[in-house]
């Protein structure tokens, strides 16, 4: 008897060590990880929860430059912007922003309109969440916009990519197991475990993993249900947006690991190079990307609220990604804010 107790514990000490084995090598490999690409230890930035959105920044909306102080007695107009991390901008000034660029150019073009640019870009984002986040606002705010903007793309090609799900969202994983763990099977009665297991770092590195070596298969069941079920959400903020009489434009954004700029200058691609990622290292990411994207565009590109801009930055002079190949410099922002405009005014005029 005592000889099967000492050979249960001994099974179940190495299995309590082999657990935190990998956990601490899992640590040591995200936290290397957030710091070669974020440049902290940290991936993201706090946030609080929010009923309708599940969570939104700590520190609250960003604030956009160039607004008006007091419009007078001239007409405003209310353009509210959505997207993830491209679109907040948290790492630039606040006059760096798009929306802040955007509504320079548009207050100093007119003086009889005071144009309001509120700029609801929340980190990690995708269009699931930024669906949500702008019904809240549509509920909670007295006032409604002139037009609603989309900027997305980026992140629902990632969670697409990680959690393989036409539902993933920032924390997908996290949540889905916090709710239903508890009665998937017995071990499900150990809270503690169960919730250990799905915000541990074991887990996420083998997302991670799966994400960086799993590629997504063109035309499978899957993609297929993403994009309908995608362009079915776009479909339905445009008759939401509508019914409170106000615009919407969807903007696919510029990616590196999705342009296709034959004629980029050589100068700048050799940089870009240089400070990027290596895309032979990750060819599986950049095939997922241009998965997602192409069949985005093939679906969405008879909706007259759809602009592609995969390619708007093909004919920068200068380095306009960082090293993730998504995110740009300010440099980029105010190509990318300049090819807006045009649009933006179109809508604008059709919202009189």
């Amino acid at each position: 008897m005592k000889r099967l107790f000492f050979v249960a514990w001994s099974i179940l000490k190495w299995c309590l060590i082999a657990v935190a084995a990998a956990e601490i090598l899992s640590f040591g490999v995200i936290i290397a990880s957030n710091y070669l690409i974020y440049g902290e230890a940290r991936e993201g930035t706090r946030s609080t929860y929010d009923a309708y959105a599940l969570y939104l920044m700590s520190e609250g909306v960003r604030a956009t430059a160039n607004n008006p102080a007091d419009p007078g007695q001239n007409k405003t107009k209310s353009i509210w912007f959505f997207g993830g991390s491209t679109m907040r901008a948290s790492a630039t000034t606040v006059s760096g922003t798009i929306p802040s660029m955007l509504a320079g150019w548009l207050n100093a073009e007119d003086a009889h309109v005071g144009y309001y640019l509120d700029n609801y870009g929340i980190n990690s984002y995708n269009s699931l969440m930024e669906s949500k986040y702008l019904q809240k606002l549509l509920i909670e705010r007295p006032d409604s916009p002139n037009l609603v903007i989309f900027y997305d793309g980026a992140n629902d090609a990632s969670y697409l990519s990680v959690y393989r799900t036409p539902y993933a969202h920032e924390g997908y994983d996290k949540v889905k197991g916090m709710i239903e763990s508890y009665y998937k099977n017995a071990v499900g009665l150990f809270k503690p475990v169960m919730a250990a297991w799905y915000s541990s770092y074991t887990r996420e590195l083998i997302n991670k993993f799966n994400y960086l070596s799993t590629p997504l298969e063109v035309d499978s069941a899957m993609v297929n249900e993403y994009v309908g079920l995608t362009v079915k959400r776009y479909d339905y903020l445009n008759k939401l947006v509508s019914s409170f009489g106000s615009k919407f434009i969807l903007f696919l954004q510029p990616l590196n690991w999705t342009e296709q700029c034959p004629h980029l200058d050589p100068v700048v691609a050799a940089l870009e190079k240089k400070a990027m990622f290596d895309e032979k290292r990750f060819p599986t990411t950049r095939h997922n990307f241009r998965v997602v994207y192409t069949a985005l565009k093939l679906a969405l590109k008879d909706r007259p609220y759809f602009v592609d801009m995969q390619d708007a930055l093909c004919g920068r002079t200068a380095a306009s990604y960082t090293p993730d190949g998504v995110h740009n410099t300010d440099y980029a922002r105010d190509i990318i804010a300049r090819a807006m405009l045009p649009y933006i005014k179109e809508r604008l005029a059709e919202n009189r």
